[in-house]
């Protein structure tokens, strides 16, 4: 019996729990726990419905941002695995009571201080000897990107590759809202939007390279077609898989990501950063304090807004260069999922489906002893085999193209 203890239920949680669902015999009991009862109750009755009632989630309302009640929790529930579809500020809080119980973990998106812009694996792979001692097991950012961009990365250098010399990320959302959604974030738009303000950055030759902003008008993009979601912008940006993908890959020479974005998109964005409601610094307003950026969250659509009518596809991969037997060789290793199908699968977009997936990918790999070690890894890890989790991802619901390429865009020839 594996009892599965999932965090959060929102476009990727839900997801990730409807896709559980499908496979009993390996998350045989499942719980989740959530902060608002109607939409775990909500997600609970969708589940229900579509596995015909063949499974149960057990609903905990429950604040897991403070340590000593999901401590409880943990005792209480006792589970094989936690799985963190939760806020990334919560992280090295239920990663610590994840040891002091002794349970393995699997997170999405790497640690962010709420007071400070930015995120970084480093406090979270800091505790590697932590996990070691306990003989546990903690693995970080198992979504698509980070998580499957990290795996392609790794089935490049385990199996196509001598060498690997560039990397380049692509991410493309080719989908289509309703016209009635003016402006919306692809995920959590708190998130989403500290994410996109900081400063461009790349690592090349050995060490970091920054640059402008996405938002200033001369951040660099090219325009590329993207395998069945069409013609699309992307622009350079910074992405946490950069972090650790060059401490994996030998004598890699530059690894860069590129998320594509309408003009119109980035006015948005350029117009809510100019007026301060992406600042994540209390103003008073009216005797209260008010956080400018959760304002903005709290307004802006979420996924249940628009997901029914969300039409297009998302193209996410990676375009490597390297060498094989002493010629030069370039591939694209990609993955394609459509926001309809998604949605009528399971009640949510193909953002969080492409998130969700990886997760459970992960996590049925390591209930089932084909992934496993202790410590805390990242997926691009030696001791995690690249070729069993992509084999096993289409399984779950997500296929992987591996293209041979005469020769890469010229775009990504550039230095920038």
């Amino acid at each position: 019996m594996n009892k599965i203890l999932v965090i959060g239920c929102g476009n990727v949680g839900s997801v990730g729990l409807h896709k559980m669902a499908q496979f009993k015999s390996t998350f045989s009991e499942i719980h989740v726990v959530g902060r608002t009862p109607s939409k775990c109750e909500a997600v609970r009755q969708s589940v229900l419905k579509k596995s015909k009632g063949k499974v149960d989630l057990n609903i905990h309302i429950a604040d897991v941002g403070n340590g000593d009640t999901f401590l409880r929790l943990l005792k209480e529930i006792k589970p094989t695995l936690v799985v963190n579809w939760g806020s990334p500020y919560d992280n090295l809080v239920v990663m610590d009571a994840c040891l002091e119980y002794g349970v393995n973990y699997i997170d999405t998106a790497c640690y962010e201080n709420p007071e400070k812009y930015g995120f970084s694996y480093k406090l979270q792979l800091a505790k590697n000897e932590a996990f070691k001692k306990k003989g546990l097991l903690a693995i970080l950012g198992s979504g698509f990107d980070p998580g499957v961009s990290n795996i392609y990365s790794a089935y490049a250098r385990d199996y196509m590759f001598d060498k690997i010399e560039t990397i380049d990320i692509l991410d493309c959302n080719g989908g289509s809202k309703d016209e009635n959604i003016k402006f919306a974030p692809n995920f959590d738009p708190e998130i989403n939007l500290r994410e996109l303000i900081l400063p461009i950055k790349f690592w090349e030759k050995g060490k970091w390279q920054e640059r402008m902003k996405l938002i200033d008008e001369d951040a660099p993009f090219f325009e590329f077609n993207f395998p069945e979601a069409g013609k699309f912008t992307p622009y350079l940006m910074y992405h946490e898989e950069l972090e650790t993908i060059p401490t994996h890959i030998p004598g890699l020479k530059r690894i860069r990501f590129w998320m594509t974005f309408s003009t119109t998109y980035l006015t948005y964005l350029r117009v809510l950063y100019n007026v301060g409601l992406t600042r994540i610094d209390a103003v008073d307003y009216d005797g209260k304090k008010v956080v400018p950026v959760k304002f903005l969250k709290a307004i802006l659509p979420k996924g249940e807004d628009f997901n029914s009518g969300y039409v297009g596809k998302t193209n996410i991969g990676n375009i490597i260069t390297g060498t094989k037997a002493g010629k030069k060789k370039a591939v694209y290793i990609y993955n394609v999922c459509d926001h309809k199908a998604a949605f009528k699968e399971t009640g949510g977009n193909a953002i969080g489906y492409t998130t969700a997936i990886p997760t459970v990918t992960c996590a049925k790999l390591v209930l089932e002893g084909k992934w496993g070690g202790v410590g805390t890894k990242n997926t691009e890890d030696k001791s995690l085999d690249s070729k069993i989790f992509i084999d096993e991802m289409a399984k779950v619901g997500l296929t992987t193209v591996m293209k041979t390429l005469k020769d890469i865009p010229a775009a990504l020839k550039k230095g920038y």
